[in-house]
């Protein structure tokens, strides 16, 4: 109990340089909160997409995108395609005359599942669909409408390493220079007959206890701060991006016709927070690594004579 009443007792002696050192820490908190809340999210919003679009079909010619002759031109008609439509496996489907689409049409089909596809293919089949012709999912409209937010999720991947392994570096450079300008002080609680590890536990619940402050602003300020941080590089990302086609940007609720920037609606959640939790404890626990190593190296009589 003695140590734990001793160790608040040096946070309100050393105000300077545990205020650095919470300033520091809040910084690094911020920062990974801001970081895991776009990168959570947008693994959500990419899983979420994918499983949209791997239920978006088009019917199209077998070689891909070219017409093959001019009787594939001719092989479906619009009834041909609205025949299709009338599907068990279908949600929905939207389809319309398109003077720049094979047949003149435009056909998007959209599956109750990913796993429909080979069974409304085969139907399509059984209705009089050309051997030409495929039934594939849009990978164009795919990559159009993922590009941006896998960009941002591989930034922020990125720079979350990088946060951490400065932090890291900087909580142990920290932990060495206090522990070399508080030599005399513990050197003084192990001549009075403080063991070690009771030294360490005090040392410890200092920065434990500033780091968990600073978790608590750390997390407030970080939540604020994720959706303008998100917006801001999505908009970089996406100014030369191209939207795709009204449809999908209706379904997927993420691209729009008037082409502005891919809108993730970012948010810190129960994991989030408490993964942010986590790396607060093990950066203490690293400065605490240091304060060990530091410590098994002060031997309390050789401390007190560099003092005299």
């Amino acid at each position: 109990m003695y140590v734990i009443e001793h160790a608040f007792l040096n946070l309100g002696k050393n105000k300077g340089r545990n205020i650095l050192l919470g300033v520091i820490i809040f910084t690094i908190i911020t920062a990974v909160t801001v970081t895991l809340a776009i990168f959570n999210t947008t693994g959500i919003v990419i899983g979420e997409t994918t499983n949209v679009m791997n239920s978006t079909v088009r019917v199209v010619p077998s070689d891909g995108q070219k017409i093959i002759s001019e009787e594939a031109t001719a092989a479906i008609s619009l009834q041909q395609y609205q025949s299709f439509a009338e599907s068990e496996n279908l949600d929905s489907a939207e389809i319309k005359e398109s003077h720049t689409s094979v047949n003149g049409v435009d056909a998007v089909y959209f599956l109750k599942h990913p796993d429909m596809l080979k069974n409304f293919e085969a139907e399509l089949r059984k209705k009089g669909l050309p051997d030409n012709y495929s039934v594939v999912t849009d990978e164009s409209a795919f990559q159009n409408a993922i590009g941006s937010v896998a960009n941002l999720q591989s930034l922020m991947l990125t720079f979350l390493i990088i946060v951490l392994s400065l932090g890291a570096v900087i909580m142990m450079l920290l932990s060495a220079i206090t522990i070399r300008e508080r030599k005399y002080e513990i050197g003084v609680l192990r001549a009075m007959g403080m063991k070690k590890n009771k030294v360490t536990l005090g040392l410890w619940v200092e920065i434990l206890t500033i780091t968990l402050i600073c978790f608590t602003l750390g997390m407030g300020a970080g939540t604020m701060l994720s959706q303008p941080v998100s917006d801001m590089i999505l908009a970089g990302q996406t100014a030369s991006t191209s939207a795709g086609s009204t449809s999908l940007a209706e379904r997927l609720n993420i691209m729009t016709e008037t082409e502005e920037p891919i809108q993730v609606n970012v948010s810190v959640n129960a994991v989030t927070a408490t993964g942010i939790l986590g790396i607060s404890i093990l950066l203490a626990s690293i400065a605490g690594v240091i304060s060990v190593s530091q410590i098994n190296k002060c031997e309390p009589i050789k401390i007190l004579m560099e003092r005299n």
